[in-house]
């Protein structure tokens, strides 16, 4: 516009090919107040290689420049000006339906007969660097663990490799397994399998840790016996399994129940068994 100063508006007007009308009305228009925004947003997709997204920028633009723009705002002016990130589109994964049974168990943690009744849950590990899970299925009978697996992913693998692991020690036809309504339970491939193993399968109601209790006071125990005691020596799968398979040992064999006579569950099933 210093152009005006020097020569006639008519004159500009003629070489540019607009009517004045145009031109006063154009100069009458305020400016955008998202203009320096705008310059900003194609500045840095630019920088980026075509690279940035609206997350990307979002955030370049709170630490780099000290200006907060909500996300839509961005991915409106990189619509308009057709600004699209090169990087790969997170793929959505469909969620998983999940498959929820009747609570059989109702609370009643007893079994007159081994092999019939079991709870079954999911726990975490951590340690210096990762975490990992362990999910441990528990026989009513003398509340005994009789399958445990430890995995650094806690997915429906994990529930499923636990009871084709108890299904080499039972016969499960008939028996009821517990456990509550998580994904690890709840997702089709489990729930396929338990019914061709012929299992009644029962779940805790939404949100109700004490439809579970007995398989959480085992936990409880595991973790202050063990996993907290030695917190500072857990560095990885190899010392997780190791501090597991050394307290499923003496739990079983050597630590006593109250509610089981105050004898350990191996202990107690035996006489039982022999009376």
């Amino acid at each position: 516009m210093l152009l005006e100063l020097e020569y006639p508006i008519t004159l500009l007007c003629e070489i540019a090919g607009v009517s004045r009308s145009a031109y006063y009305k154009y100069k009458k228009k305020p400016l955008k107040k998202t203009d320096g925004i705008e310059n900003l947003i194609v500045e840095i997709f630019n920088r980026s290689n075509r690279r940035a997204g609206y997350r990307t920028i979002k955030y370049t633009l709170r630490y780099k420049y000290g200006i907060i723009v909500n996300h839509k705002k961005i991915q409106r002016i990189m619509r308009e000006k057709g600004l699209g990130s090169i990087v790969r589109k997170k793929s959505k994964r469909a969620k998983e339906q999940s498959i929820v049974k009747e609570n059989l168990l109702a609370r009643d943690f007893t079994a007159t007969e081994p092999g019939k009744k079991f709870v079954v849950d999911i726990t975490y590990i951590p340690t210096q660097y990762r975490m990992f899970y362990l999910c441990t299925i528990i026989d009513l009978y003398n509340r005994e663990p009789v399958a445990w697996k430890v995995s650094d992913t806690a997915n429906k693998q994990l529930s499923i490799d636990t009871i084709k692991q108890l299904s080499k020690r039972f016969n499960l036809a008939g028996s009821i397994i517990h456990s509550d309504q998580g994904i690890q339970f709840t997702n089709k491939d489990y729930v396929a399998l338990l019914e061709k193993l012929k299992v009644q399968q029962s779940m805790s109601r939404k949100g109700n840790c004490w439809d579970n209790a007995l398989a959480e006071s085992f936990f409880s125990h595991y973790k202050c016996e063990a996993i907290y005691l030695m917190k500072n020596k857990i560095k990885n799968y190899e010392d997780v399994l190791e501090i597991t398979e050394e307290y499923m040992y003496y739990y079983i064999n050597e630590r006593p129940q109250k509610k089981l006579g105050g004898l350990p569950p191996k202990v107690y099933k035996k006489l039982k068994l022999a009376a």
